[in-house]
């Protein structure tokens, strides 16, 4: 794990006037990337465990606390506050393969790396020693759940009459149907037994707070992980409409369900919902104003586009290349800055690359190679979708080291924009960085 970076929060003198702000002197590819790594890994720092769960609080009891820690930050997020947990403090790590540090390993809590983005046996043998647990409390415990993004596909449990090999093919249409992701968490609830409040659900008596990092545009914790302690809103007939809305063929079993309403989740009037609490330690607008000062210490003036962005990654990739366009005819020295989770429609089920370098290769291709502009894209878990890089980087020249705008603008159409920015050099890479607010894009100009 690749965590055991510490990015700075300022640049130095000597380093304002070196390497790390060569990008205002120079073309030359390695100098501008390690500046925007640089601004990448500021941009990170507030939504590091270590630095947002610093002054966090859950409800005392007298009885046990059972910890349950799940998502890409899983790890992280334990090792944050292992030394406040009570000395009776037992429970469950779930998180994603090759996530957690070999030395990291508490005696009192288990460690599980299973499969993401399509959930595994692994992950579902996870989710029931979580329900069982969650079972055997009583109205003296505390059920404390630390979530992370990756969530939803690490700890399945699929409802009765639902198969793991049925749940894992839903999920792989949703993943390839450009649904934003609260749509796919609206369908991942109700066909399961643990999310959408259903875990909160079976720990009653005992109370439950959870404790999130928040990947979920707009910041709405009950979509969090699929919020398995929040009571949900959503609804069987809108899992029906969604899988409507992008063609995803459901078993006959789970439609018949979902119709009679049978796969109902547990509202917020539920008598099993009222001792659960929850509170958002980071969110993707703190990593987006941690790039705003960045940038503004390197002498760019910041537009802010947003930390919630949704959408088609290339319109989006293409749109933010013609606001970079007129900005630089307008003769300023600013930096596009946004967050979000864009989404990306497959069209090639074997292809390669995440949403960070599609944006940034239809946003190059848009550039045509446009002189002072550069950037990059990158998710702030360290991974672009199922690849292993964070993201990409942009710079004038990338298009001919791709092999020319035509070879990019192929690649980009087979849904291979990671061998693009592999075939120039400009995979930004860094490994798991031990969070997730979704991604952030920076494209300076001037």
């Amino acid at each position: 794990m690749a965590a055991s970076v510490t990015p700075k929060i300022f640049l130095t003198p000597a380093e304002q006037s070196g390497p790390y702000c060569a990008v205002h002197q120079t073309t030359n590819p390695d100098s501008i990337k390690a500046f925007l790594k640089d601004l990448y890994l500021q941009a990170l720092q507030p939504a590091l465990p270590a630095n947002a769960m610093r002054d966090v609080q859950w409800p005392q009891v007298s009885g046990r606390t059972y910890l349950l820690s799940i998502g890409k930050a899983a790890s992280q997020m334990v090792a944050a506050i292992l030394d406040r947990l009570p000395e009776n403090a037992d429970g469950l790590i779930v998180t994603r393969q090759g996530y957690v540090e070999p030395s990291f390993a508490p005696d009192n809590l288990q460690i599980v790396e299973a499969s993401h983005p399509v959930p595994d046996m692994v992950g579902g043998e996870a989710a029931q020693r979580a329900l069982q647990a969650a079972d055997a409390l009583g109205a003296d415990d505390l059920l404390l759940v630390l979530m992370s993004g990756g969530a939803s596909a690490l700890l399945p449990a699929p409802a009765d009459g639902i198969s793991l090999a049925e749940k894992q093919a839903v999920t792989r249409a949703l993943l390839g149907s450009g649904a934003p992701i609260s749509e796919m968490n609206m369908v991942r609830k109700h066909l399961s037994a643990i999310k959408g409040g259903r875990l909160a659900a079976r720990a009653w008596p005992a109370a439950t707070h959870m404790i999130a990092i928040s990947d979920i545009p707009g910041d709405d914790i009950a979509m969090i992980g699929s919020g398995p302690t929040v009571a949900d809103s959503s609804t069987c007939a809108d899992t029906l409409a969604i899988a409507d809305k992008y063609d995803i063929i459901l078993p006959p079993l789970v439609t018949e369900k979902l119709a009679s309403g049978a796969l109902e989740t547990p509202k917020a009037d539920d008598p099993k919902m009222q001792r659960t609490t929850a509170e958002l330690c980071a969110r993707p607008a703190d990593m987006c104003a941690a790039a705003v000062a960045a940038v503004q210490a390197t002498g760019y003036d910041p537009i802010m586009l947003g930390d919630a962005l949704e959408g088609d990654a290339l319109e989006l990739g293409r749109d933010h290349a013609a606001q970079a366009l007129a900005i630089k005819a307008s003769g300023r020295k600013a930096a596009l800055i946004s967050g979000g989770e864009a989404t990306v429609t497959l069209r090639n089920r074997n292809g390669r690359g995440g949403r960070c370098t599609a944006y940034l290769l239809a946003c190059a291709l848009a550039l045509q190679g446009e002189r002072d502009i550069c950037g990059f894209a990158a998710d702030s878990d360290g991974i672009d979708g199922s690849e292993d890089n964070a993201g990409g980087y942009l710079w004038p020249g990338i298009l001919d080291l791709m092999g020319g705008a035509g070879q990019a603008r192929e690649l980009l159409e087979q849904d291979n924009s990671y061998l693009a920015f592999e075939k120039a050099g400009a995979l930004l890479m860094t490994g798991p960085s031990g969070t997730n607010v979704n991604d952030l894009r920076v494209i300076l100009v001037g």
